[in-house]
């Protein structure tokens, strides 16, 4: 079976993705240069989208976040990736490095084709198109840092912190449909080595991250197997988060207050099947 991992150039997700490659084969990385549109035309289209006053209280929230709290995500950052690499073995070699501008792009499509997947492993950001998510046979497995499909969307760790759900601060691997992180869930869990009272939801997140790969690698298996894992979302509340903005951010650090008092919002029971 020939498996990709595809992740934006950032040096943290190599190590995410090497985590993975010494514990199931992967046969190449597949890295995209290109996050999003120019920011101009992002914000605009996104204004359009969701208005403008929302698309400023993102922006605000983004600026105080760059300014003030950044430094210490960045540090605890380095502190995990140090870890991620102690876990590699010595013998371990990285696949070979596949680089695309833009993988919804004719080009970035036929660079897929070439490569002859059977099933690509995701941590991006954009919405990739049913020409692209179709190529490979078995399907391209996203690896979101949330539990689905109570944590669709951007930043699941924090809008999970703000319920006072902490069972929703983790990971899911779910095949990519026309939807937004709506498609069949192969396996999820709940990240155990979080502090949602103290680390900010952008680590949270890594760490889910880190903490779902040997799972990630076991699904792997069962599909090289023929299996096909599934988890049961029968019942299951469906929300899709967006981006926080400032507004939302006063009201997370007043529940994190409540929560350290013991008070807080009364959060929902974790749902069967999530690990």
């Amino acid at each position: 079976m020939r498996v990709f991992f595809l992740f934006h150039n950032d040096w943290y997700q190599y190590l995410k993705a090497d985590l993975l490659a010494s514990q199931y084969h992967i046969d190449g990385f597949v890295v995209i240069q290109r996050k999003r549109d120019i920011w101009t035309r992002y914000l605009w289209k996104r204004a359009k989208r969701i208005g403008f006053g929302k698309v400023l209280d993102e922006l605000v929230l983004r600026l105080y976040w760059m300014l003030f709290q950044r430094w210490f995500d960045d540090r605890e950052l380095n502190k995990l990736m140090n870890s991620v690499q102690a876990k590699l073995p010595s013998s371990y070699r990285r696949p070979p490095i596949y680089k695309v501008q833009n993988i919804n792009s004719d080009a970035g499509r036929q660079i897929l084709r070439d490569l002859n997947p059977d099933v690509c492993i995701l941590m991006v950001h954009p919405i990739l198109s049913k020409k692209t998510f179709s190529i490979p046979p078995i399907g391209m497995l996203v690896f979101h840092p949330g539990v689905t499909p109570e944590y669709r969307g951007p930043h699941s760790a924090f809008w999970a912190t703000l319920n006072n759900e902490f069972w929703g601060i983790g990971w899911s691997l779910l095949r990519v449909d026309e939807g937004i992180d709506t498609g069949p869930v192969f396996a999820q869990g709940t990240c155990y080595s979080v502090d949602p009272l103290n680390e900010s939801h952008i680590v949270m997140q890594h760490k889910s991250h880190v903490d779902g790969i040997s799972c990630v690698a076991d699904v792997l298996r069962r599909i090289e197997r023929g299996e096909q894992p599934r988890v049961e979302m029968i019942g299951r509340r469906s929300t899709n988060y967006t981006h926080p903005g400032i507004t939302d951010y006063f009201v997370y650090r007043r529940v994190l207050r409540q929560l350290r008092r013991g008070q807080g919002p009364r959060g929902n029971a974790k749902p069967a099947g999530v690990l």
